[in-house]
């Protein structure tokens, strides 16, 4: 199975990273995080985002978090972001 997504991947010209499900986080600056590839929103906190991925647990830490917008796939979140980490 893994070789297919690999093969799939690589002749759509998709990062294996994306092809396999991983999540892919993108930080701007101290104000935004742009997540890719998760499956739900565990718990949402002024100070505290958790997410579940697809192959782990995402967690975003900062002040006056705020949940721009979401979809089935991604997720946009602002506010003062201090650490953003990824648990098993």
């Amino acid at each position: 199975m893994a070789k297919m997504i690999d093969r799939a991947g690589s002749v759509l010209h998709i990062p294996q990273d994306v092809a396999a499900g991983e999540p892919v986080i993108t930080v701007t600056g101290r104000r935004k995080v742009y997540i890719e590839n998760y499956k739900r929103i565990i718990s949402f906190l002024d100070d505290e985002v958790k997410l579940q991925g697809k192959t782990c647990r995402i967690v975003v830490r900062g002040k006056r978090l705020v949940i721009e917008y979401y979809t089935e796939d991604d997720i946009l979140i602002s506010g003062l972001i201090y650490s953003v980490a990824t648990e098993s």
